[in-house]
């Protein structure tokens, strides 16, 4: 008995050697991560950095926790992408045009006038060139980009006084990002104003700005700027979708194991699956809210939207010859139009976006 009592004190004792062993290296094996965001909290773009937070620790047991972070918490919105390119955090959730300073083939990526719809960059980016394109200009920066959720056109320029017509704008100071943006609201004679997005609705309110355009009608009014707007000028021209994403600093990346890759890769495949369709359904109910708020919405002509296109394409051609790297995205980009035009007419009246009226001169263009 006392041998038989020996024996199984010992197998006890490596036991818990074995389990303390285990939860040593379980505890060890625990990654912290932060990721900073490019929204404010009070932004419903916010929520698509939380939620993914959140799969990602459930999905992983705990072994990937990441804290979110809005703009302005740790860094301003403008220093999100520099943060995770140096390492200094390890994601950061933005959108590509605003980094168009940087390289202006970034503006492309972001959100870009009268090109890829909703639809259309779903497809390119995960069964065309899109991912490859967004992780070549990333890549440059030691990052590695996923889409995290696509919204469908923008509302339009959203102002205090009545805006009919391009004409409209001449003289006013208006809200706009991006590059290609700022040049034909130069040829528009407006002046384009880049604020902040917490700061909008407030510098609409004090008069600063005479107008603004920041995302879907759901979107701004997280913003609060339907609160301090009665008139849109639609449609949103500048922005036929706007694609949010998850850059991650390579180091960081590279560090995990195949299987947290393979987590993180599924959690933001399911969460832009999630906020692409969810930016639709809001957008329904927010028309309801400012139809009850008598919200006055005027529109472009076919006529005004083509102009813009000769303009935007002016940009494109221009641009293209002094930067590859924007020739590079803009040519795949267009290459795929070309591609995916003849099924759009095919399946008129139920098809997605919109064909363009022409296209730019690209030495590559197909």
């Amino acid at each position: 008995m006392k041998k038989f009592s020996v024996v199984v004190i010992f197998i006890v004792a490596v036991f818990c050697l074995i389990g303390a062993f285990f939860a040593s290296t379980a505890s060890a094996q625990v990654i912290k991560w932060r990721m900073l965001s490019c929204w404010p909290a009070q932004s419903s773009l916010w929520q698509a950095a939380t939620r993914l937070s959140k799969n990602i620790y459930e999905l992983s047991g705990g072994r990937l926790q990441i804290t979110c972070h809005p703009a302005g918490e740790i860094v301003p919105a403008a220093g999100v992408f520099d943060a995770v390119s140096r390492g200094a955090a390890e994601m950061g959730q933005d959108w590509a045009t605003y980094w168009a300073g940087k390289n202006s083939a970034f503006d492309l990526l972001g959100s870009f006038p009268m090109t890829l719809s909703q639809h259309d960059m779903i497809n390119w980016f995960i069964h065309g060139e899109g991912r490859e394109m967004f992780n070549y200009m990333y890549g440059k920066y030691n990052m590695i980009y996923f889409i995290n959720g696509i919204t469908p056109v923008g509302s339009g320029i959203r102002s205090r006084m009545p805006l009919k017509s391009l004409d409209d704008l001449r003289g006013k100071k208006i809200r706009m990002s991006g590059k290609a943006a700022g040049y034909i609201l130069q040829k528009v004679g407006a002046v384009q104003v880049l604020t902040p997005a917490a700061e909008i609705s407030q510098a609409l309110a004090m008069g600063v700005i005479d107008g603004a355009s920041f995302n879907t009608p759901n979107v701004d009014m997280s913003l609060g700027m339907t609160e301090v707007t009665k008139f849109c000028l639609s449609p949103g021209w500048n922005m036929p979708s706007a694609s949010g994403g998850i850059m991650i600093n390579k180091d960081a990346w590279n560090s995990l194991t195949p299987d947290l890759k393979k987590i993180v890769e599924i959690a933001i495949a399911e969460s832009n699956h999630y906020f692409t369709a969810l930016a639709d359904w809001d957008n329904a109910n927010a028309l309801k809210s400012f139809a009850a708020k008598g919200l006055v919405v005027h529109r472009l002509s076919e006529k005004e939207l083509r102009q813009i296109e000769q303009w935007t394409y002016e940009y494109i051609e221009e641009e293209a010859k002094k930067n590859p790297d924007f020739d590079k995205v803009a040519t795949s980009m267009f290459n795929f139009l070309k591609e995916y035009a003849p099924i759009r007419d095919y399946q008129v009246p139920y098809e997605h976006g919109r064909n363009p009226l022409s296209y730019p001169k690209l030495r590559n263009l197909k």
